[in-house]
């Protein structure tokens, strides 16, 4: 495993440990993130519509908590469907100036897209929803357009679907989204804090901010010693003890395991007595 190692001193424990460890384990974003050899979705009144055609395409856009899809996609029957206004996403769908198409966290799509001859398109209309596989990228269910009806995102009976890239995963884990969020390839160390670009996805830290890094913050000694950091409450953190670092095994505290984050200053402790110990926090994006 690969990991960086912080040290400091501290009365009864001489040398306290932090080391944060990666359990996981760029595309630059085009005019489109759509895989071009599953691009068409398919309604009976206009036939297939494609989601990355040549001259244009649909993109996927996430940030870990939201996101959106702006472009168009292309039918031969009805012309262009333009998935969001040109102000970007998330969209409010609230006015002819701010509409388009949502994704939420777990993957469900709604508000609407919008085409010259076909007018709305609803992506969660009332008797279904588009929704996307957030691990494989693919769409499913159904939009609906009052003068179109029913566009399939996945089909069964004949095979077709839709799929997005953004999801994808790179050699060392690192999702392609948040690659493309921040416009850095894995092994990138954009802010020069000696922590590359895929060591803080996993530790949820901006790779452009030096000042965003994982680290203990305080270690108190007194019964229980506690441990110190800033957490993501979308990461998981184990802290682990030796009592020798050069030759010691490093073993999980119990009950100090895959603790979620809280978004702040968080603690993980140890009631174990004894003359000298080094910790380290393990972070991981899944327990």
């Amino acid at each position: 495993m690969n990991g960086v190692c912080m040290m400091n001193y501290k009365s009864r424990i001489p040398f306290l440990v932090f080391s944060f460890f990666f359990s996981l384990s760029v595309s630059m974003q085009a005019s489109t993130n759509i895989d071009p050899t599953n691009k068409y979705a398919w309604a009976e009144n206009i036939g297939w519509v494609n989601f990355a055609a040549t001259n244009s395409g649909v993109t996927v856009y996430f940030n870990g908590t939201s996101g959106y899809l702006s472009g168009y996609a292309w039918s031969e029957n009805i012309g262009w469907i333009k998935l969001g206004n040109n102000t970007g996403g998330p969209y409010t769908n609230s006015s002819s100036m701010d509409w388009g198409v949502n994704e939420d966290v777990t993957g469900k799509l709604s508000g609407y897209a919008w085409g010259e001859n076909t007018g709305w398109i609803k992506f969660d209309p009332a008797y279904s929803r588009v929704t996307n596989d957030m691990t494989t990228g693919q769409f499913g269910g159904y939009a609906w357009g009052e003068n179109i009806g029913w566009i399939g995102l996945k089909g069964t009976v004949t095979p077709y679907k839709v799929r997005t890239w953004t999801f994808d995963q790179h050699p060392l884990g690192t999702p392609d989204w948040w690659l493309s969020l921040y416009n850095i390839a894995e092994t990138n160390d954009a802010d020069n804090d000696h922590i590359l670009a895929w060591q803080e996805y996993v530790a949820d830290t901006d790779p452009t901010n030096p000042a965003s890094f994982f680290h203990i913050v305080v270690i108190s000694n007194l019964p229980s010693i506690k441990v110190y950091f800033p957490s993501s409450s979308r990461r998981y953190y184990t802290l682990q003890r030796c009592n020798n670092l050069p030759s010691g095994t490093w073993t999980n505290v119990a009950a100090q395991i895959d603790i979620q984050g809280t978004g702040g200053l968080d603690s993980l402790q140890d009631s174990t007595t004894a003359s000298q110990q080094f910790y380290r926090v393990e972070v991981k994006v899944l327990p």
